[in-house]
């Protein structure tokens, strides 16, 4: 054989054995991507999840407050409804104010924290 020819079917030969080990080689890296996937997948739905649990947790939580704190308000108002009858002012009651003013705070919170954190499909 001519060494030109013995040089080409060498060279042949080595690519043919490298042509093999590729697929596998591949196909192995093509499998830790779909690894790193499924594992990134498997935590982003957990915590997908999750937000939409906590999230609902977040709006009945928030209609339960708004409804106590509509209560509280209705005492307020009891409050300087007694206090106007024996000629005091209720404002003026030690703690009132600032407690008018938290209740007020928590009602406008419960309402407007619905937007927050929205809900997810």
């Amino acid at each position: 054989m001519k060494p030109d020819v013995k040089r080409i079917l060498t060279k042949l030969s080595e690519n043919k054995v490298e042509l093999a080990k590729k697929p596998s080689s591949i196909l192995n890296d093509a499998n830790k991507l779909d690894n790193k996937l499924k594992g990134l997948e498997s935590k982003i739905e957990k915590a997908y999840l999750n937000y939409k649990q906590i999230q609902k947790e977040w709006v009945n939580t928030l209609s339960d407050i708004n409804s106590d704190a509509d209560k509280l308000e209705d005492d307020l108002v009891k409050i300087l409804d007694a206090a106007q009858e024996i000629g005091v002012d209720g404002r003026q009651i030690d703690g009132f104010s600032k407690a008018a003013d938290l209740v007020t705070f928590v009602q406008k919170i419960s309402t407007n924290g619905k937007n927050l954190y929205p809900p997810v499909k």
